[in-house]
């Protein structure tokens, strides 16, 4: 049967290369300034909502808007229902990118824009082969319901309102990972870490002045650049020139392996900036972070209060230690293996101090609870506080669950591949169901783009996964 699924999708890519452009011009990321009554996460993010709403709506399906948090397209009339769950909002797009990101362009059979891979272009393949099995005329017995979200890289505050109003199918999928099948998501912790200000000495005595630290917008992307203005005083202009500072700053960024520049904004002010190299929060070990990296150059000035126990975090605590072992933290399991931490969104002002979130992705058979108070206890001995804190659950499905033997079958007909049961760091909608896992797009050997500057996904891949996704559909509902 998969010859027949393979041969319908290759016969809608003129039609879905053309829709998928049009749906990845649209700027989904979240902007809460221009959040309003029914588009909560923003104008941009409700566009894209609307689209595909709007889409399922002019092929005859039944469709529904909740609140502008999250929206379905269903088909079918059975009692029990098969869940297919997507996400329209994207992260932000950061510097670097060879073509605009919301202006999507094909080069060597992909399609490059921000939310390609991520989760745009697999959301509208999982509805067009929803489309392709309400054409087959194939009868099913279950309805499904293809669940379309609008928060889930900030807060899922999307699929909160969701599970409040709405129900939740117990089994499906979530097209936002990798083939052959994740079964195993890590949980997470995500805390902001906050220490207050301390008032500047006076006098002559005074050294370096952190006045303000930015790093990061995007708690679950590892932070790409980093900009630090710092004011020396008395002290410190006695002791350093100019060309001094810009040697010694030379010789660190060449024995970081970096990038970045210092300017003399006036007689006694410094700005750093740096360099470094994005990746999804998940695997924060395959970027380089830029806030803790200009932290280590900082910390080794003489900087006092709130300002030195920042520099001191960001340096001392978290720089390279992906795994958590300073925080206390550091565990793994043999199911999803290590927990990771990246520190995301890095931030100093002399009225506000200093603020660090951290996305901690702890392994799926570990207690949350038990690793929450572990960190509270850490973070006082470092004499900081806990302003804010969320969890959100690990997820597991056996081996032997229905679903997982069907869409394992599924891959394997259509690949002639053995299905790999993985787990991931990554956290997708698919733990929103009781029986849920995460089902491509990416195939194995593919390099994933997701959350990165020139974000692509290769076109014959989505049809791929459309077919697989009809497939699936059909076999999960039939």
């Amino acid at each position: 049967m998969s010859e027949y699924w393979k041969k319908q999708a290759l016969l809608q890519k003129e039609a879905f290369v053309d829709e998928l452009v049009a749906f990845l011009s649209i700027n989904s990321i979240e902007d809460m300034t221009t959040a309003t009554e029914g588009k909560p996460f923003g104008q941009g993010v409700a566009a894209a909502l609307e689209a595909m709403l709007e889409r399922g709506q002019q092929d005859g399906f039944a469709t529904k808007n909740l609140d502008g948090y999250a929206g379905t397209i269903e088909y079918g009339d059975g009692e029990e229902e098969i869940g297919v769950l997507v996400h329209i909002d994207v992260v932000t797009v950061g510097e670097g990118w060879t073509t605009p990101p919301f202006e999507p362009t094909i080069r060597d059979g992909r399609m490059y824009a921000r939310g390609a891979l991520d989760d745009k272009g697999p959301a509208l393949a999982a509805y067009y082969a929803l489309r392709l099995v309400r054409d087959s005329g194939l009868a099913l017995s279950k309805k499904v319901r293809l669940i379309i979200g609008t928060d889930e890289e900030s807060g899922w505050l999307c699929m909160k309102h969701f599970a409040e109003h709405d129900r939740v199918p117990p089994v499906g999928f979530s097209p936002d990972s990798a083939f052959p099948m994740i079964h195993a998501e890590k949980g997470q912790i995500n805390p902001t870490l906050t220490i207050a200000p301390t008032q500047r000495s006076a006098g002559a005595d005074r050294g370096w002045m952190l006045l303000s630290f930015v790093s990061g917008d995007q708690g679950n992307s590892v932070p790409d650049k980093a900009e630090a203005v710092v004011e020396l005083g008395a002290q410190a202009k006695e002791k350093f020139g100019f060309a001094q500072l810009a040697a010694e700053w030379d010789a660190f960024l060449q024995a970081m392996g970096a990038s970045g520049r210092i300017e003399q904004v006036d007689s006694d002010k410094l700005t750093f900036t740096l360099a470094g190299k994005p990746a999804h929060g998940m695997a924060p070990q395959e970027g380089v972070n830029a806030g803790t990296m200009l932290a280590c150059f900082l910390r080794e000035q003489s900087f006092e209060g709130s300002a030195s126990s920042f520099l001191s975090l960001l340096s001392d605590i978290v720089h390279e230690d992906y795994y958590g072992h300073e925080l206390h933290l550091a565990c793994e399991d043999e199911v999803s293996g290590k927990l990771t931490v990246n520190a995301g969104i890095l931030r100093y002002s002399e009225t506000d101090g200093g603020s660090v979130r951290l996305n901690i992705r702890y392994p799926a058979t570990i207690s949350c609870e038990e690793y929450v108070e572990k960190l509270r206890t850490r973070v006082a001995e470092l004499g900081w506080t806990i302003a804010s804190l969320r969890t959100s659950k690990s997820h597991y499905v056996p081996a032997d669950h229905p679903v997982i033997q069907t869409l394992s079958k599924v891959y394997e007909e259509h690949t002639g591949e053995p299905t790999a049961l993985l787990s991931s760091g990554g956290a997708t909608y698919a733990k929103i169901m009781p029986y849920g896992v995460a089902y491509g797009p990416l195939f194995p050997g593919k390099e994933s783009t997701a959350h990165l500057v020139d974000e692509y996904v290769e076109i014959d891949d989505l049809l791929r996964a459309m077919a697989i996704y009809a497939q699936a559909i059909y076999e999960l509902a039939k």
